[in-house]
């Protein structure tokens, strides 16, 4: 049967007139919530859905909750540039937009539904907010959505996020196999997602069979912060030895290394001849700092981009299992991580 058909029937059999037919069916946000469901679902039940091009976005509003600080300035650029993927993702589209800061444990419930139960929004996302209860509450609201950077615990919605444990594992697979075993690893732990990229990094010592010593081996800070680093790095180098110092340090954000890097600078010395550095960065917001730095990049932007085609897919397949979609890193070698088994080599020759 030909598109025009499907309009017509859907048509019929929804009272609608075909022109209403075809606004919903492409997207478009000048509709009721009446006759967007009812088209819909018609559409939905003739298997169109099923066939439509994935280019066209059914979904008039989204409504998207992160911690307050991705909303002021020099906040948190990480969810920032999550944002920054969502409305990429949908700038094709005639879809509005709706932001909200909340506590990511103890969120405001009163300001939640009255965002997410606004008239303009049939679909949410959240952002690295944890609170259970708000989780419940979407999953009970019967709009679409996921969670990026965050889980449920139930495991009843959508989620993207950071493969945290693959990043931690690939960026220490990466050092370990240049000949590295003596890294420090600088860090904060303020978010169980960090947890889990420990988790990854502590599975190559497991691998290799080297122990992972928390005393030496992990450095951690409340923030992610380059004073906080400079402050953290320069107090553990003075406490040692300097035969005791790491071959590697390995930094959970581009802002630490750059503090690291100061410090290290101060103190003479060279980069990596005598200590190599490694980051975390966010591609697209990092480039000034990590465009120095050996690093592995979490891809941020995608995972806003990620989250719209999940809304998407659920929104046409309502019954479809439960998505728990993780974006892997990429290691990015920029002359910063000295080659310790080479350089062994060559000592020996010498």
């Amino acid at each position: 049967m030909s598109g025009k058909l499907k309009m017509d029937e859907i048509a019929a059999l929804t009272g609608f007139s075909v022109s209403t037919v075809s606004r919903v069916l492409s997207g478009k946000s000048c509709t009721s919530d009446k006759a967007r469901e009812a088209i819909v679902k018609c559409a939905r039940q003739l298997g169109v859905l099923d066939t439509l091009a994935c280019g066209r976005l059914l979904i008039n509003g989204i409504a998207v909750f992160a911690p307050q600080r991705t909303f002021i300035a020099q906040g948190d650029v990480f969810y920032l540039e999550v944002t920054r993927g969502i409305a990429e993702a949908i700038a094709p589209h005639d879809v509005y937009l709706s932001y909200c800061g909340l506590d990511e444990q103890r969120a405001d419930i009163k300001l939640f539904l009255q965002k997410a139960n606004s008239k303009n929004i049939n679909a949410i996302i959240l952002i690295g907010i944890d609170d259970p209860t708000v989780h419940k509450l979407a999953q009970s609201l019967g709009k679409p959505c996921v969670l990026i950077n965050s889980q449920d615990k139930e495991g009843v919605l959508d989620a993207v996020s950071p493969d945290h444990r693959s990043i931690g594992n690939q960026a220490v697979q990466y050092l370990f196999e240049q000949g590295h075993r003596r890294i420090l690893h600088v860090t904060s732990l303020r978010r169980e997602t960090l947890y889990w990229r420990l988790e990854g990094i502590k599975e190559i010592y497991r691998q290799y069979q080297v122990p992972f010593d928390a005393r030496r081996d992990l450095l951690v800070t409340e923030g992610f912060s380059e004073p906080e680093a400079i402050q953290a790095i320069s107090d553990r180098l003075r406490e040692l030895p300097q035969s005791e110092w790491p071959e590697v340090i390995f930094c959970a954000g581009a802002s630490m290394s750059s503090g690291v890097r100061r410090v290290l600078e101060a103190l003479g010395v060279r980069i990596p001849d005598d200590i190599s550095l490694m980051t975390t960065d966010v591609k697209e917001l990092d480039g000034h700092v990590v465009s120095a730095v050996t690093s592995i990049t979490i891809p941020c932007r995608a995972l806003g981009v990620e989250a719209v085609h999940l809304l998407q897919n659920r929104l046409n397949r309502p019954a479809a299992p439960v998505f728990n979609l993780l974006l892997k890193g990429k290691v990015t070698e920029r002359g910063t991580v000295a080659n310790a088994t080479r350089h062994a080599a060559l000592a020996r020759e010498q």
